[in-house]
């Protein structure tokens, strides 16, 4: 056995916690190392002087009960601006964080910018979007009239799909 082992086991023996056969272990490691042995004997030491201060009843000092009530009779009752300071150093953390919360909730909350399909832009000036899909058809070159064609069908599927969030 070594002495950082022996040193965990010392005040298991002391304390009459130790099993019979590491006790017997301990105790051959103590008769050939003096300064576990020490160490055992100083520990018996204290555990002597703690029982001894336990089976005493500690007294006060004389006249402790009156240089007490002297005491907190004589003790200032804390200030106005103190109970102030104490009470604001609470408050402004919570305020910070609430105020905090609301803000995240608002920019969380605030409706995305609407975007106007070329149809109701149209109808917001005043012109008829008839008159667009009659241009679309009229349309001379028949690649024009389909370039335009699948544009109109994008923008309206892009106003369905804005419609379904």
């Amino acid at each position: 056995m070594n002495c950082h082992r022996a040193e965990k086991l010392i005040s298991r023996l002391v304390d009459g916690r130790l099993e019979a056969g590491t006790t017997a272990r301990l105790e051959e490691h103590l008769q050939v190392c003096p300064s576990c042995a020490q160490l055992l004997d100083d520990y018996r030491k204290l555990k002597t002087l703690v029982s001894e201060l336990q089976e005493r009843e500690a007294e006060p000092l004389p006249y402790f009960e009156q240089r007490l009530r002297a005491r907190l009779q004589t003790a200032s009752r804390p200030s106005l601006w103190a109970v102030v300071e104490r009470w604001y150093a609470a408050a402004v953390p919570v305020f910070l964080v609430v105020a905090m919360v609301l803000v995240g909730i608002l920019f969380l909350v605030q409706p995305a910018e609407r975007h106007l399909s070329q149809s109701e832009l149209l109808l917001f000036q005043g012109q008829s979007p008839l008159a667009e899909t009659r241009a679309i058809f009229e349309e001379q070159k028949p690649e024009d009239r389909q370039l335009q064609l699948l544009f109109a069908g994008l923008e309206g599927q892009e106003i369905v799909r804005r419609g379904k969030q």
